[in-house]
């Protein structure tokens, strides 16, 4: 269960490649941690998201660290890859289990991220993951466990492309179907897929009792 007590939120930064990265870090520095990638960012997707923030906050009240990322500039996706894969390293020197999560074009950028990191990612999770997107690529190539969420009533991906991924997919894999479209509309939604993924990244990451 989720320990009581206000989570700290904290803007901060890294580098990558003399690029700054923005980013929020929700629970501080904790044991575990999760990068959470945006949406498509020439369509205001941000690390402000309100799907990312949301699930940001469970899982801090988890105890596992959880940091939104920015993209450090628009590349149809190899540098946000990059930065995906920074903000896994800046994790890494303070932490002992990592994961990756991206919504939408961020599921297909956190599935390359997953698929060619250095840093073992113990977790995936992807939202509303589109088949292909700017000329990338979902990549589903990683051995690490994986939940895929999504809405029956996508207005951008069908179900049949879902299971197509999910044929494909290495690894131990979970999904969670729910009757939403892309944007998880709906009473209560949000607060579900974030009580959800939280849960699968507690149980990946090795954090009992919660």
């Amino acid at each position: 269960m989720p320990y009581g007590g206000e989570v700290s939120v904290e803007d901060t930064s890294f580098k990558r490649d003399g690029r700054e990265v923005a980013a929020t870090l929700y629970g501080g520095f904790l044991p575990a941690g999760v990068v959470l990638c945006p949406p498509h960012p020439l369509y205001g997707g941000c690390r402000h998201d309100v799907r990312l923030v949301s699930i940001a906050r469970e899982l801090a009240s988890r105890r596992i660290s959880a940091l939104c990322i920015d993209y450090s500039r628009y590349t149809g996706g190899r540098e946000e890859v990059e930065d995906a894969l920074a903000a896994l390293s800046y994790l890494s020197s303070s932490m002992k289990a990592l994961g990756l999560l991206g919504y939408s074009y961020g599921a297909v950028v956190a599935s390359r991220a997953a698929a060619s990191s250095p840093v073992e990612v113990k977790g995936l999770v992807l939202l509303s993951p589109v088949r292909r997107v700017d000329g990338m690529e979902l990549d589903l190539s990683s051995r690490c466990p994986k939940l895929l969420v999504y809405g029956r009533h996508d207005e951008y991906v069908s179900e049949e492309e879902i299971e197509e991924a999910l044929s494909k997919a290495e690894g131990e894999v979970e999904k969670l179907a729910l009757d939403t479209d892309h944007f998880y509309t709906g009473s209560g939604v949000v607060e579900l897929v974030s009580r959800k993924v939280a849960e699968f990244f507690s149980r990946v990451l090795g954090i009992l009792g919660t």
